[in-house]
């Protein structure tokens, strides 16, 4: 059987190799995800600039589509109409 000690040791060398283990992982996991955000950066701005108008995109991806109406779609607000006298 193990001496006291010699248990103390080995636990502390295997949560010592463990919390390694994570470190190596989660800098790794990292490493992937910065590199695939560096690839991704280009093309997204290539695609905000290459529209033939100037124009920014709006954030209606379903009025682009056709499915809803665009807020720029109407020239006034309802609220501003003046109704007929």
């Amino acid at each position: 059987m193990a001496r006291p000690a010699q248990s103390a040791v080995q636990r502390i060398q295997v949560g010592l190799l463990g919390l390694v283990a994570v470190l190596l992982f989660v800098s790794i996991a990292n490493m992937i995800l910065d590199r695939a955000d560096s690839n991704m950066k280009p093309t997204q701005a290539s695609t905000v600039t290459d529209r033939k108008d100037g124009k920014q995109p709006k954030d209606e991806p379903l009025a682009e589509l056709g499915v809803t109406p665009s807020v720029g779609a109407e020239e006034e607000p309802k609220s501003k109409q003046r109704a007929p006298n």
